[in-house]
């Protein structure tokens, strides 16, 4: 499906503030998070860098409130163009503070740099870098994400590519609004030119740009999701930016499944027998994993025809969107189990 989409250059980033007082959903997350890295060692290091991003994205959230121009779209042409099959911020031309996004994402390069050898902020912790790459995508070899994982994969080196990307920025050889277009489009394929012909980590560069640029989006999505009903919608990409979801929930008494979107935090309705990134409907196609005591918790669903799986959270209400990126690093080994069974997480489509 062609997707088109225009970021346009508004707002001058306005001067250091002092960091919001942590609301109790955030210290609710916090206290997950070093729950987590105090049951799994393993997670210690990516739980640290996401307790930090979570932090400044908060920062950023809070002060986006203020400074980014609210995103209108009648009603009514909302709810045309999502039954023409085409997400509501797709196409669209977005106020984007491009100061404000910019100076969110230097900081997110130097949360990366102070990544230690060892793997964290401060700490020792062997996964941080492959959360660092972000999820599982279609064009890493799976044979190779258990084995990243396991060893660190130079986290070390993770750092002095932060470091290489904040620097290209600072000297303007990196500009960044074709990157963020590029993410607005789905278009990662420019992402990876763009940091090819700069010499820099492309699944850092995509990891930061995302992140520095989900304050705008989850604005912009908030504002659309009072507008419209999306339980319609009945696609596997998020029906406000795009996206493909991070996973999916059985939500309430009745079991109703909803994909979650990682980038802006929509939920929308989903058939439970039926792949999110294919579509297939063929019940000896489809099929779950699990692991043995957390079955009713976690588990993952695996597509055969496209070589696809999505994670399950159950659930009764729907996760917060802040949790989102904590349930999915809370399930690391699913994704690791997935991939040396040689499926992949967001195949691209065809």
């Amino acid at each position: 499906m062609a997707r088109s989409s225009n970021l346009s250059r508004t707002g001058v980033g306005a001067g250091a503030k002092r960091a919001p007082a942590l609301d109790s959903q955030t210290q609710a997350i916090v206290k997950r998070l070093d729950a987590l890295a105090e049951r799994a060692p393993d997670l210690a290091g990516p739980a640290a860098f996401y307790r930090a991003v979570l932090l400044a994205l908060r920062e950023a959230q809070a002060e986006a409130q203020a400074k980014i121009p609210p995103f209108t779209l009648d009603r009514e042409a909302a709810q045309r163009k999502l039954e023409s099959g085409l997400p509501l911020l797709v196409g669209e031309d977005f106020p984007l503070d491009v100061e404000a996004t910019r100076d969110l994402f230097l900081r997110l390069c130097r949360i990366a740099e102070s990544a230690s050898p060892d793997g964290e902020t401060g700490k020792p912790g062997r996964r941080f870098s492959h959360f660092l790459r972000g999820p599982l995508r279609a064009d890493r070899s799976a044979q190779s994400v258990p084995a990243q994982a396991r060893d660190g994969d130079g986290t070390a080196q993770r750092s002095a590519a932060a470091a290489q990307i904040r620097g290209a920025v600072e000297r303007n050889e990196l500009d960044l609004l074709p990157v963020w277009e590029a993410l607005a489009l789905g278009d990662g394929r420019r992402v990876e030119r763009v940091a090819a012909g700069l010499r820099l980590d492309a699944g850092l560069l995509r990891l930061l740009a995302e992140n520095s640029l989900k304050p705008s989006l989850r604005a912009w999505s908030r504002e659309l999701r009072g507008k419209v009903d999306v339980d319609h919608w009945l696609r596997g990409q998020c029906p406000m930016c795009g996206s493909p979801p991070l996973l999916s929930e059985i939500q309430g008494k009745e079991g109703e499944r909803r994909l979650r979107c990682g980038m802006c935090g929509a939920g929308w309705y989903y058939l439970r027998l039926k792949c999110a990134f294919c579509g297939n409907q063929d019940h000896r196609t489809l099929g779950t994993i699990g692991v043995e005591g957390e079955e009713e918790k976690y588990r993952v669903q695996t597509c055969d025809k496209c070589r696809g799986y999505l994670k399950i959270v159950v659930t009764f209400d729907p996760t917060p969107v802040d949790l989102l990126a904590v349930e999915d690093l809370a399930t690391l080994h699913l994704d690791l189990i997935a991939a040396e069974r040689a499926y992949v997480r967001a195949p691209v489509r065809e």
